[in-house]
């Protein structure tokens, strides 16, 4: 679980969503999507995937993949086209990388100052984004807020990050369409494709979603 720490808070580079978490109508299974996060027997589950189809007769089903807010226990419901569910909406505040110890990861709010402790597996991309994480990088925390006390959620990554390039291997070929390009590592001994012209030891931005250059920092 999580704990408070002299107060901590999160931070990213995405646009910032300031809207406190409340109360809404039901809302159709056709209006759900990856990301909601909905009250289901009696608890809060994220979406973290949604699978709809049409069966010989014309008939939608629809397959939840959720995640307890909380334990971070996983479901799979499948649900009816006139199911109804309560989405809750959430409030997303700034923070920035501390640290990690063990599986808590350590932020700070640059506003206030204070610290938050938060456990790794509410980081939105897996292990994937543990190995990106970068000391002071902005990150987005989205909490729950019920009956006053803050629930943390989800953690996300910036969408674009600029990393120092630690090694590379020689071009993989050349196109027509643009420069020669070659493969590079960053830290976490990820690899991304990047152009012949890119050298070791300079920064460049990378879209975080694909791991794709974007450009020269």
């Amino acid at each position: 679980m999580f704990a408070f720490k002299r107060n901590l808070i999160y931070l990213t580079k995405a646009p910032l969503l300031n809207y406190v978490a409340q109360r809404f109508l039901k809302t159709a299974t056709r209006d759900i999507s990856k990301g909601n996060v909905i009250e289901y027997k009696d608890r809060h589950f994220i979406v973290t995937k949604v699978d709809s189809h049409f069966t010989g007769r014309g008939v939608s089903t629809t397959k939840f993949e959720l995640k307890d807010a909380i334990t971070g226990q996983k479901l799979v419901e499948r649900v009816k086209p006139n199911d109804s569910f309560e989405v809750v909406t959430i409030k997303e505040k700034n923070y920035n990388f501390l640290y990690s110890d063990g599986n808590i990861l350590h932020l700070l709010n640059m506003d206030t100052y204070e610290e938050l402790e938060i456990e790794s597996d509410k980081l939105d991309g897996g292990e994937k984004s543990l190995k990106l994480l970068d000391d002071n990088m902005n990150l987005t925390v989205a909490f729950i807020e019920s009956e006053g006390d803050n629930q943390p959620v989800t953690i996300r990554l910036p969408l674009m990050y600029a990393y120092t390039v630690i090694s590379d291997t020689p071009k993989i070929g050349h196109s027509t369409k643009g420069p020669a390009q070659k493969v590079i590592e960053i830290k976490g001994g990820i690899q991304v494709q990047v152009p012949e012209f890119v050298n070791v030891g300079e920064k460049i931005f990378i879209t975080l979603n694909d791991l794709k250059y974007h450009k020269r920092a």
